[in-house]
């Protein structure tokens, strides 16, 4: 049976909160637990904003939940009015991560049936051990960088196919269907979108700009390009002249296609066979009016794929930019 690393770091948190409460001979030591458990989170930064929701609404919880007792009594009506009044409030202030732990508190308020100062740092002191411990346990984060360098690399190799098939089928007539490559391209695309998602939820102090990120982002618009351009393969009823052209071309892009490499003489090179194509005779039969139709969808699904490229190239350049003025 494998344990991930996220349920280890709960059980550690959950028993090192509870130990620490239950030495300081806090009442309910165990709620310590409860909140470490619910301060681990995804990412860093999601504990983070968690763990302020649930100090904040927590604190809110005990002024809020005093007035009413003191007003009311400590009866169940009191409760209820408690609910009706503090949870669209935490939805307002957006401490909703902190609603059930004020529940927690609030029942700890009723059961003692008062509140003093001894009451009051009993669940802080709770409060601050399960946050504490939570983060500190938390901030432990495998890295990430492996699992996007090896999923970039697929992703790119898995595209390259994907034009040199399209190519093949173009010359050949031979129609491949690429189901299978790419429903594993679009496996590849959601692991590596949510591990640098996760990395930047990791990443305390630094702002949403990830390369990796956008790379992602890119190849998830042009997988979407290259599901059009595969569609048009089962159109290619016979093999035409221009078809030729076409075919160098997907090979020149499928043998570039690494982020790094330039888009802006690949985009020229299919405006002058776009110029070609509209230059040659009309087609004299309904066959090869289908097949160029087709080649003319691919080649125009192939020039968004390059803006696309050439957008990647010039935001990873600011992105570059920008890091290199914050180093200075």
């Amino acid at each position: 049976m494998f344990i991930g690393y996220r349920t280890l770091k709960t059980a550690v948190a959950a028993a090192l909160a509870m130990w620490i409460a239950e030495q300081m001979k806090l009442d309910y030591y165990v709620f310590a637990a409860i909140i470490a458990i619910l301060s681990i989170q995804a990412t860093r930064k999601k504990s983070i904003r968690s763990s302020y929701e649930r100090i904040m609404a927590s604190i809110l919880a005990i002024g809020i939940g005093f007035l009413i007792f003191e007003v009311v009594g400590y009866r169940p009506v009191a409760l209820a009015l408690y609910f009706i009044l503090f949870l669209p409030l935490t939805q307002r202030l957006r401490l909703q991560d902190g609603f059930i732990t004020s529940v927690v508190i609030l029942t700890h308020l009723y059961t003692a049936r008062q509140l003093n100062l001894a009451i009051f740092l009993n669940e802080v002191y709770l409060i601050l051990i399960g946050v504490g411990v939570g983060l500190l346990v938390n901030m432990y984060m495998p890295s990430l960088d492996r699992v996007i360098t090896e999923r970039r690399q697929q992703i790119d190799k898995r595209i390259a196919a994907l034009f040199f098939e399209v190519a093949a089928a173009i010359e050949t007539g031979r129609i491949n269907h690429h189901s299978l490559t790419l429903e594993e391209t679009e496996r590849l695309l959601r692991e590596g979108k949510d591990a640098s998602l996760k990395r930047m939820g990791n990443a305390i102090g630094r702002r949403n700009d990830d390369e990796d990120y956008s790379y992602f982002r890119m190849r998830e618009q042009q997988f979407e390009l290259l599901r059009g351009i595969v569609r048009n393969v089962d159109d290619l009823v016979l093999i035409v002249d221009e078809g030729k052209k076409v075919a160098d071309l997907f090979r020149t892009i499928g043998d570039n296609v690494r982020p790094e490499a330039d888009a802006s003489l690949f985009l020229q090179e299919l405006a002058d066979l776009l110029a070609t194509f509209r230059a040659s005779p009309l087609p004299t039969t309904r066959e090869e009016f289908e097949v160029r139709s087709a080649l003319l969808h691919m080649l125009q699904e192939t020039e968004q794929y390059l803006q696309l490229k050439q957008r990647f190239v010039a935001k990873s350049e600011e992105i570059k930019h920008r890091r290199g003025k914050r180093t200075k």
